[in-house]
């Protein structure tokens, strides 16, 4: 399998990289802002150079992963975020289809409102904040322009990463350094190990699937109990965690509350089991510092 990773230097692009190369497949990355050994970089607001790059590469798959995951931030430049996150999403869309490849697109339990979460994969989404109405546009976007395409809905992605950037490394960095940390207690969601999505990934594209698919984790809790289990396994205060409500955090993007989702479907098509959060935890605990 020949693939392309887009935004390979982000948390889930550098999984996947990994875990494509672990698959032996003839696998290239690209980096926007990041640079990494071995990536080339990649202007999706330039189509000449995404055109460029799709016919130097002429991947069978494109995983399409590279977006800015910053909801307050997409709240608070929807016009810079939307050229960037749906524009340049659609640049890439439109190479990978002229050379053939199948699209792999990563979107979130962000696209619904969060009043009757965990979702399937045929629930009727209706985002509150700009992230997920980003989300769900680039979705739409696939589905019309091509047929050849796999949309994976993921959410509360956890996992070692070189920028450190996700909740998980985040807590860390904050229980290690002594420091507090106000964590949501009502924001519900399905923590999710990005070593599992990214297998997950890359097992959807072997039996072929299409469509939409939930990959995520079976836990089902809020930020703060996550945050506990984290700080528990790592041996770190837990005192150090405070409890507060969204509304008291006072985000500038709404956040759906009751949100999650089910993967029944993934269970279907690649007979697949993903790690619960303490057993996620501890494997990460296991390869302490390890980024692709």
């Amino acid at each position: 399998m020949k693939a392309a990773v887009i935004g390979a230097s982000g948390l889930v692009g550098s999984h996947l990289m990994k875990t494509c190369k672990d698959r032996g497949w003839d696998v290239m990355g690209t980096y926007s802002e990041h640079a990494q050994k071995g990536l080339i970089p990649l202007h999706m607001a330039d189509p000449a150079s995404i055109e460029e790059a799709m016919q130097k590469m002429k991947p069978e798959v494109v995983f399409l992963t590279a977006f800015n995951p910053n909801a307050d931030y997409c709240e608070e430049h929807p016009k810079e975020t939307w050229e960037t996150n749906v524009q340049g999403n659609a640049n890439v869309i439109e190479a990978s289809q002229r050379i053939g490849a199948k699209t792999v697109y990563y979107s979130s339990d962000y696209i619904f409102n969060g009043k009757s979460g965990p979702y399937e994969e045929d629930a009727t989404p209706d985002p509150i904040c700009e992230y997920g109405k980003q989300k769900l546009a680039v979705e739409q976007m696939i589905r019309r322009l091509t047929k050849n395409h796999l949309i994976i809905r993921t959410t509360v992605v956890y996992g070692w990463e070189e920028q450190g950037k996700n909740f998980f490394c985040n807590l860390l960095a904050h229980l290690e350094r002594g420091e507090e940390m106000k964590v949501p207690s009502d924001q519900i969601g399905t923590p999710t190990l990005v070593n599992d999505l990214a297998e997950a990934s890359c097992s959807l594209v072997e039996v072929g699937a299409s469509g939409i698919v939930n990959v995520a984790g079976p836990d089902r809790m809020s930020r703060y109990e996550f945050a506990l289990h984290i700080a528990r396994i790592f041996d770190l205060p837990v005192s150090k965690i405070i409890p507060v409500t969204t509304m008291e955090l006072k985000q500038p993007a709404r956040r759906p509350l009751n949100a999650g989702l089910l993967y029944d479907r993934l269970f279907q098509l690649a007979n697949l089991q993903m790690k619960g959060v303490e057993t996620g935890i501890r494997y990460l605990k296991e390869t302490e510092k390890q980024t692709p």
